[in-house]
């Protein structure tokens, strides 16, 4: 029998994703007789989609922003087709009778469903076993409302299959990108949405781990970066370091990177385990900071203190890791905007060009402390049913602050941020190695950090950096002898190069004779040796020596490799 299990979203193109979820699961119902199929494609080429197969049931797995976007498609297909229709994931834990009623869905299946959505599809396409007997369902019978009790949860997950990544109707899209390595978390944020099992961590052993890695770089030769989904992958330095191992004989075959996250309060205290994650290929590390306030992370049960968060930071960045992304939420209990946009600060100072901030608003997740009572946290919830938001989700503000304030204010903190990137890119602050560490991800491995991203915006400077990442140049030291190398421009002059005023104008400022003279010899074409005799036959009347006008033609070349201008290379 064909199930069609799918993931649709508004927001985003689903088909650049991976979902693993869906492909445990349908691993789990292939090896149950059922024939899984899986589609993450346009919401609007569903229902062709089951038309052309004819799935004897169909499955959603629904987030926290595609609610109100199923509730329509499962009315569609409830018109066309008498089919049963089931609904999942992490949003399932806040759906219920009315959601029921509204979008004509049959059933809600919560919790981890590779045990239970086989038994259920068993007991509604075949009549084997009884409804009741499942855990984690809700469903109405002749108009009643009808929960069987808490889900299942798996404990060991080494009895899982592997995602059966065949059972794709994507069959151009390439797989294995994204892992778990484990499930549940010890923490109890806030605002973090409880999935049921969530508090309770199991894990996977590392080998079986690893050879699910090699078979996805088996059928997918062009992977070079997986994405290690565990809310918790760093609870235990064995097992780290047993990953580490697996990982640094994979990487002997194949340049592989991958990211993982991390709590800071639980990996302080077994730091310098760092070096072997980062010469096992971690590339880019996740950590929770969420405010600069440290009464609002109190307040969220964060379990870290911010002396912590930046001793992490400050280790990671001089370890030579590449990225260390984080957000901060805005719109918390009573926060402190201006210890927040602080600490932002001095991260950006402690780790420039690696620490990768982002910003994103409180929100109100079915089963959180937050939405059962945002007064404990002096906060107010706005548009409950969410229909104003990007999101199914009611927006929050602490209480005596509108939305607009709390928009504004993140407003303010990615000013903040751009501001402090744009300074310490335009002024050179951030190391070269750091740089060429961007570029590699980006270019070598498709991870774009918003340090590319604003360096890439700044022409000047992602020419120069582009140049010196292709080791067709390098940048200048003033301090050494570079008389036999050869500079070039690191742009066509006939681009950018003005006139309009009557004399020589780049990026808006006026160029001299000498300067202007300097750059049109700086092709890339004749040593610095040659290009200064020349020069110095036609400026050198207005020095007193040779070693003067040097002097000058090397201030000025600096000056030109700071403004991105310039670059050398040797022959």
């Amino acid at each position: 029998m064909k199930i069609l299990l799918c993931n649709v979203s508004k927001k985003y193109d689903t088909i650049f994703h991976d979902y693993v979820g869906l492909f445990y699961l349908a691993g789990a119902l292939e090896r149950e007789g059922f024939e899984p199929l899986v589609y993450h494609g346009k919401p609007e080429d569903l229902l062709e989609e089951i038309k052309i197969n004819e799935p004897k049931a169909v499955g959603f797995s629904c987030d926290f922003d595609n609610r109100d976007l199923i509730s329509n498609l499962t009315k569609k297909i409830k018109e066309k087709w008498q089919i049963p229709i089931i609904v999942g994931g992490p949003q399932s834990i806040g759906l219920n009778r009315d959601f029921l009623e509204d979008s004509r869905v049959d059933y809600v299946l919560r919790g981890e469903g590779e045990t239970s959505l086989p038994r259920l599809l068993k007991a509604i396409l075949s009549g084997m076993g009884d409804l009741k007997d499942i855990k984690g369902l809700a469903y109405l019978k002749d108009g009643i409302y009808i929960e069987t009790g808490p889900p299942e949860i798996i404990d060991n997950l080494d009895d899982l299959p592997l995602p059966a990544y065949h059972c794709s109707l994507h069959k151009n899209h390439a797989y294995g990108k994204l892992i778990f390595t484990g499930r549940g978390c010890p923490y109890q944020c806030a605002y973090c949405a409880p999935s049921p099992g969530k508090q309770k961590v199991r894990l996977r052993s590392i080998p079986l781990v690893l050879d699910e890695i090699k078979l996805n770089l088996k059928n997918n030769p062009d992977l070079k970066y997986i994405i290690i989904m565990d809310d918790t992958f760093t609870v235990n330095r064995q097992r780290i370091e047993e990953f580490c191992k697996g990982m640094q004989e994979i990487r002997k075959e194949r340049d592989l990177v991958w990211y993982c996250e991390c709590h800071v309060g639980r990996i302080k205290n077994w730091m310098d385990v760092l070096p072997a994650m980062i010469d096992a290929g971690l590339i880019r590390l996740q950590i929770g900071i969420e405010s600069g306030d440290q009464k609002v992370l109190d307040q969220y049960h964060k379990h870290v203190n911010i002396e912590d968060i930046i001793e992490f930071v400050s280790y990671a960045a001089d370890c030579g890791l590449a990225q260390i992304a984080t957000n901060f939420i805005v719109g918390g209990p009573e926060e402190d905007a201006g210890a927040t946009a602080g600490l932002i600060k001095t991260l950006m100072d402690q780790a420039p060009g690696v620490i990768d901030i982002i910003t994103g608003f409180l929100r109100a997740y079915p089963g959180t402390e937050i939405l059962k009572n945002p007064g404990k946290f002096s906060l107010k919830l706005h548009d409950e049913n969410g229909r104003l938001s990007s999101d199914d989700y009611p927006f929050v503000t602490p209480m005596g602050r509108s939305q607009d304030q709390v928009m504004k204010e993140r407003q303010e903190l990615n000013k903040v941020i751009r501001q402090s990137m744009q300074k310490k890119i335009k002024n050179h602050e951030l190391k070269e190695g750091v740089v060429m560490k961007q570029f590699k991800a980006a270019l070598a491995y498709g991870i774009r950090s918003r340090w590319f991203e604003e360096i890439a915006a700044h022409p000047r400077a992602y020419e120069y950096y582009y140049v010196i990442y292709l080791n067709e140049g390098q940048s200048f030291d003033k301090n050494l002898d570079f008389s036999g190398d050869f500079p070039q421009r690191t742009f066509e002059l006939w681009r950018t190069m003005t006139f309009a005023e009557g004399f020589p104008q780049l990026d808006g400022a006026a160029i001299s004779p000498l300067e202007y003279e300097l750059l049109l010899r700086c092709a890339g074409k004749r040593s610095l040796k040659n290009i200064e005799n020349e020069l110095y036959a036609k400026f050198g009347s207005s020095y007193q020596s040779q070693v003067e006008f040097h002097g000058k033609l090397i201030d000025i070349l600096y000056q030109f490799n700071f403004k991105f201008w310039v670059t050398h290379f040797m022959v």
